[in-house]
């Protein structure tokens, strides 16, 4: 079981790390590095590793100091990108995914926080793949 928590957990920080690499403003990025990432989003990505690895490692307070920075970066102005009731929804489930991490980190729950943390990189996949789905629409949203 543990094995499998564990290789969930792999896989999707993988695709996590896959999904990061796209670019929303619209300009191709399949071929950047991702040291081309927004900084925003450069952040997101290394409070993101330091979770894993301090679920790997049973590191109760490295997974939820960097739950909680991850929570608080929600909250910044550079992340609302777009203001559609699609992309708030993700934002909350993302925010409510980082809280049940800290949360469990902090009831020393690993099992609870890694579950929590393969929750966190679904919304991740989920919202960068609507944001590439929906990549000429909002846009155009943004011009007006």
């Amino acid at each position: 079981m543990k094995r499998l928590l564990i290789s969930s957990v792999l896989i999707t920080s993988l695709a996590m790390v896959c999904v990061l690499r796209a670019d929303p403003t619209g300009q191709d990025s399949t071929d950047a590095p991702p040291s081309n990432l927004t900084p925003l989003m450069r952040m997101k990505l290394d409070r993101s590793k330091a979770i894993l690895e301090g679920l790997t490692l049973e590191e109760f307070d490295k997974i939820a100091s960097n739950a909680r920075a991850l929570r608080l970066l929600s909250t910044e102005s550079g992340w609302n990108v777009i203001q559609t009731k699609e992309y708030a929804s993700q934002s909350r489930d993302f925010q409510r995914a980082a809280d049940l991490v800290a949360e469990a980190a902090a009831e020393k729950d690993i099992h609870r926080a890694t579950m929590g943390y393969v929750a966190l990189t679904v919304r991740c996949v989920e919202c960068h793949s609507y944001m590439r789905k929906h990549r000429i629409e909002l846009m155009k949203l943004k011009i007006k």
